[in-house]
């Protein structure tokens, strides 16, 4: 029998052991929390809070005498306890890379029992499924409990070894496999740091009855220290995780990577979101299941090379940019591909904006001259290689010095503004027209005879005299004059878009000089 000094000194050692354990878990876990978004960072705290609690409740229990106390932190133990195994499976899992990402089918798979066991050890003094008695037992001057087992206290056990079980594996799967970025050492690490917990609860369901000692919460401190030693090691959770949050998890840029079979391995949030919004969920599938809905996605996602895509997000349409690295040795058929995919939505917004302002006139709303002359000049080339004839219209706001010298330089922007926004709604789809300058504009009519537009000229000279412009409570109206020109589709026709716009500009000067507020045409027969 040892004497009361030894006692003494065991319960003071060994309450030190266990209160430097708690300490050091709750550390690591704030620590590991802080440091970052990476999935597998964040279980990996939630089970070293789990070990902390746990320990802190058999750190109280060994210093408690009271039957009550005792059943308490017991009690509190198993806030913790339920979820140590599974937690530390779900990290393996996911540390090694045998699952990717934690799918929620699979969190209720592993989930499940834990769950159920912390409801029922909270209220099992209703009814009895967990612990069916208790009592006190001393041993070496240690009070400690001993309890009757009920139904589900063997379930929870089953699935707490069979999760250390497979943590095991899983861990020298990794050792006897080459993964790259890893070593085998680290492997082992890990190996031991989950073997040592099997080991306690064997050693529970055997021996507890003998010695009243929970051999799992003296234990658990040295696979947290041999963890801490993998950390330290083998850079466990620490830098290449941080690289992965800082370079790959929280880019705004979507990224995956796809293996030989367009098989997806990895992937980050905002790829995450981008494929939600289109109503695909990602899982570790080959990428053909995944696009059924988007065949043009799937032929961009197979393509090396730089592509755009768009797609109707919440009502606006929106652009990105999926580009392609390979990743390995070229032409080797292991060789993974890195796919970003990248929002440009706004660059394309200024671009447009961009191209507005270079193509558009700001005051009505048509192309400026440079930009009508390109397109016209494009049309006559179309209309001499396929022997087409079109017509051009040159119209000119009659009297328009006087409407700027009477109401004012601004009355006659508002002019040019309804003169645009009248050109516009008056033709066809087809024809496009511009401000030439001034108070003049051209309408390019394709294919149209000089006849057919002389109609049209006629039919928007009537709809100008209707127009009233209001401003500052004064009605303007205003008439126009217009010229006809054909552009003739004819390849032995050495003409220019400036010839013909001499002949329609020609054919306006005669409306005026008829007196304006007229359609005068220009025949090729006249001199």
């Amino acid at each position: 029998m040892l004497g009361g000094f030894e006692v003494f000194s065991m319960k003071i050692f060994l309450s030190l052991y266990l209160f430097v354990a708690v300490i050091l878990t709750q550390f690591f876990a704030a620590y590991f929390f802080s440091k970052g978004k990476n999935s597998y960072r964040k279980i990996f705290s939630a089970f070293i809070l789990c070990v902390g609690v746990y320990l802190f409740g058999y750190l109280m229990i060994i210093n408690s005498s009271n039957l009550q106390e005792l059943i308490f932190w017991n009690q509190i133990q198993y806030l913790g306890l339920p979820f140590i195994s599974v937690l530390w499976l779900t990290v393996a899992l996911l540390y090694t890379k045998t699952i990717y990402t934690l799918s929620r089918r699979m969190t209720v798979v592993l989930f499940f029992v834990p769950v159920i066991t912390f409801f029922i050890r909270l209220t099992n003094s209703w009814h009895h499924l967990f612990y069916t008695n208790w009592g006190v037992k001393q041993f070496f001057g240690f009070y400690s409990l001993h309890m009757e087992r009920g139904f589900w206290y063997f379930v929870h056990i089953s699935h707490t070894i069979l999760c250390l079980f497979l943590t095991i594996i899983i861990y020298y799967l990794g050792y006897r496999k080459k993964m790259s970025g890893y070593t085998k050492p680290q492997f082992m690490v890990f190996f031991f740091a989950s073997l040592l917990p099997l080991i306690g609860i064997i050693l529970i369901l055997f021996a507890y009855d003998k010695w009243i000692i929970d051999y799992s919460a003296l234990i658990m401190p040295i696979s947290i220290l041999i963890i801490g030693y993998g950390i330290l090691k083998y850079d466990f959770l620490e830098i290449k995780a941080l690289a992965r949050e800082t370079v790959f998890e929280n880019s705004l840029d979507g990224m995956m990577i796809l293996e030989s079979g367009l098989r997806l391995i990895d992937y980050n949030q905002a790829a995450k979101d981008f494929f939600k919004a289109l109503n695909i969920s990602l899982d570790n599938y080959p990428i053909e299941h995944l696009f059924n809905q988007e065949p043009e996605l799937l032929e961009i996602f197979k393509s090396e090379t730089t592509q755009e895509f768009s797609v109707m997000i919440d009502g606006e349409e929106r652009f990105f940019e999926i580009s392609a690295l390979p990743l390995g040795i070229p032409h080797d058929r292991k060789t993974r591909m890195f796919k970003s995919i990248r929002d440009i939505t706004e660059k394309k917004k200024v671009q447009e904006k961009l191209t507005i302002l270079a193509t558009i006139d700001s005051l009505s709303g048509l192309y400026n001259r440079a930009e009508f002359m390109k397109l016209a000049q494009r049309e006559l080339s179309l209309a001499k290689r396929h022997n087409k004839r079109s017509s051009l219209l040159m119209i000119d706001v009659d009297h328009f010095k006087n409407i700027n010298d009477t109401f004012g330089h601004a009355a006659g922007d508002e002019v040019i503004r309804k003169m645009g926004n009248t050109i516009m709604t008056s033709f066809r789809k087809t024809d496009f027209a511009g401000r030439l300058g001034g108070e003049e504009f051209a309408v390019l009519l394709r294919d149209t005879s000089l006849d057919e537009a002389k109609g049209a000229a006629k039919k928007f000279l009537e709809t100008v005299s209707r127009i009233k412009v209001i401003y500052e409570q004064q009605e303007i109206s205003f008439t126009v004059s217009i010229g006809v020109a054909a552009i003739y589709g004819d390849i032995n026709n050495s003409s220019s878009i400036e010839d013909i716009l001499k002949k329609a500009d020609d054919a306006l000067y005669k409306a005026k000089a008829k007196g304006r507020n007229c359609v005068a045409v220009y025949r090729s027969s006249e001199t």
